[in-house]
């Protein structure tokens, strides 16, 4: 009669999966960050096109206790942009940004 025993090290294999999953939520991140880096730019309204290209993201690489994630940011230092998201364009409603973000699961409506 043949044995079978298979011997499993349970602490390796958590952490090999921790750190599976902590690739696999940072580059869901990164897509939703680029993602709505995008989109902002295509709603964004036109006269000159400056605002419209001043969207850009950073992400950063973070440590949150034993895990590793990425803190992201989206950005537009167009001095204009909060004008353009308070509805002085006719080209987007006011709050654009905040109904693409939301809309993207990025923010949560209050």
């Amino acid at each position: 009669m043949t044995k079978l025993q298979i011997k499993v090290d349970f602490k390796k294999e958590m952490q090999r999966v921790s750190k599976e999953v902590d690739r696999l939520a940072t580059f869901e991140i990164h897509q939703r960050i680029d993602y709505a880096t995008r989109t902002l730019r295509e709603v964004t309204p036109v006269d000159t096109g400056k605002a419209r290209s001043g969207w850009f993201n950073i992400k950063i690489p973070k440590v949150f206790g034993k895990f590793f994630g990425t803190e992201g940011f989206i950005v537009n230092r167009v001095d204009y942009i909060d004008k353009l998201n308070d509805g002085h364009s006719k080209q987007a409603p006011k709050y654009f940004i905040e109904q693409v973000l939301v809309r993207i699961g990025i923010l949560t409506p209050r």
